[in-house]
């Protein structure tokens, strides 16, 4: 046992001698990468696209929504380059490629828009990028929210003025019903009426006004709902009165007033309610707001510092391991290791430590040299140091499996870089691997850098240990050496045949 630990050491030492001599490859690997993100976190401003466009206003305006206070709110979302009311111009524009949308908001008028005729803001661009076109119809969507809610705020105010007109007839008429209902005769109905006739007007001319009571149920507004129902119940108490006027008896009549006197009562107290609430919120009595009960999300750089480790780490510890059998068998050393006592698992056993050893030194240095870019310290260190391990040496497997597989320097390179693009497409690194399908499941739980970054985000990012990442590193690893042992040994029977 000791002669075997002994010749598996002397390969330790021969790989670790073998890097130490190459300074310039590990500064290379390590200091590059990190000099890249360190660039792109003194640079990055927004994920957001940048994009330019031109608004066409009409030119009447638009009642109640100032040109100057719209500009004002899409210029929050895009560049505003112009605001014109010449739409050829503003096509112009696009057309050669000096904005990227234009944006042309029509004619507007609702006393005029009938139940199939609807005002349509145009949003035209000629991009090719799908990220960009998916921005530019979810700030559409918010401009056009913003111009209904405008609108709609404006019909608020103006039912709400009506509102109080009718309010102040409204008192007046209650209280002649009142007089009426003392000495109630046939002079008297008479009187009553003339101020149904008189009231029916107001009324229906308040309704008219109101917005339509499937806004009010649609956007939840209790006070303009409760107006509607009101009205409509004064407007049935009346004619009923009516009625009892023309054919009950003086007893039905009195108590058919005193009814309509207390209906109006109530409607008054509802248009007090409704004409002292603000515009805002009979429109949209239903407002969002977001906590965030970390205090705020983490920038992107600090974000994205932990998959970016878990990719130098592993790219790394493959670049490495990739390389070390290939060479092995072109300098020809394999033929005097078959004669040699030594077995396949100590060649492969040493150079696995040699290379663990190094890529893990490199891992803590990354770790720690991220805290200059504002990364938080792990909330584990001896959790991230096991991940840290664990991570390369399931990175040095795939490496080694690379390595038996290719016969030239050139093969292990390539096989290496197309790792590489597996890991940025198929790892979540920057697109999550939800948004695949089910094979794509497969090829992300063989790469472990899919399992260390969801280990290095819960430390250092989360602030929790790392939990469920180990199974998945630990079969990498199983699966990688199995893999490795059964192709070299085959290999390595056959150097002397």
């Amino acid at each position: 046992m000791i002669q075997y630990l002994i010749q598996t050491f002397s390969f330790f030492m021969k790989e670790f001698h073998d890097v130490r001599r190459q300074p310039r490859l590990m500064i290379s690997l390590v200091g590059g990468p990190l000099l890249v993100l360190a660039a792109f976190g003194a640079t990055f401003r927004s994920a957001n696209p940048f994009i330019s466009t031109v608004l066409v206003w009409p030119e009447s305006g638009i009642p109640g929504i100032n040109q100057d206070q719209a500009a004002s709110f899409f210029s929050e979302y895009f560049y505003l380059a112009e605001v014109t009311t010449n739409r050829e111009e503003a096509m112009q524009m696009l057309d050669e490629g000096r904005v990227d949308v234009v944006q042309i908001i029509p004619e507007i008028n609702l006393a005029q828009v009938g139940d199939r005729e609807r005002p349509e803001i145009q949003v035209l661009s000629n991009t090719v990028d799908p990220n960009a076109e998916a921005w530019i119809r979810s700030l559409a969507f918010g401009e056009v929210n913003f111009i209904n809610q405008q609108l709609l705020s404006q019909e608020a105010v103006q039912a709400q003025d009506k509102a109080r007109e009718v309010a102040g007839e409204l008192e007046t008429t209650q209280s002649q019903f009142e007089q009426i209902s003392q000495t109630f005769d046939e002079e008297k109905i008479e009187q009553t009426r003339e101020l149904i006739t008189e009231l029916r007007p107001l009324l229906a001319n308040l309704s008219s006004t109101l917005p339509p009571e499937s806004i009010a149920q649609a956007n939840l507004s209790p006070e303009l709902s409760r107006l509607h129902r009101d009205l409509d119940i004064l407007v049935d108490d009346l004619d009923e009165l009516e009625n009892a006027l023309s054919q009950g008896e003086a007893q039905t009549q009195i108590e058919r007033l005193n009814s309509s006197t207390e209906e109006i009562r109530t409607l008054r107290e509802t248009i007090t309610i409704f004409v002292n609430t603000p515009s805002e919120n009979i429109t949209s009595p239903v407002r969002e707001t977001y906590t965030n009960l970390r205090g705020s999300a983490y920038s992107l750089v600090v974000f994205y510092a932990p998959s970016v480790l878990a990719l130098l780490v592993q790219q790394l510890a493959i670049t490495l391991a990739s390389l070390g059998l290939v060479r092995e068998r072109q300098m020809g050393t394999f033929e005097m290791f078959r004669v040699s006592p030594l077995k396949l698992s100590q060649i492969i056993f040493g150079k696995s430590l040699a290379y663990i050893f190094y890529v893990t030194i490199a891992g803590i240095t990354l770790t720690v040299l991220l805290t200059l870019i504002n990364v938080p310290m792990p909330a584990n260190i001896g959790q991230t140091l096991l991940l840290l391990v664990v991570l390369a040496t399931a990175s040095v497997g795939i490496g080694f499996v690379i390595s038996a597989t290719s016969r030239t320097d050139s093969q292990a390179i390539q096989l290496t870089m197309l790792v590489l693009l597996l890991s940025i497409f198929f790892t979540g690194f920057f697109l999550p691997i939800s948004g695949f399908s089910w094979p794509a499941w497969i090829i992300a739980a063989l790469i472990p850098m899919t399992h260390a970054i969801e280990g290095l985000q819960e430390l250092m990012l989360v602030g929790t240990n790392a939990t469920g990442v180990w199974t998945g590193l630990v079969l990498i690893i199983l699966l990688s050496y199995g893999l490795v042992l059964l192709i070299m040994r085959r290999q390595y029977r056959k150097v002397l045949d």
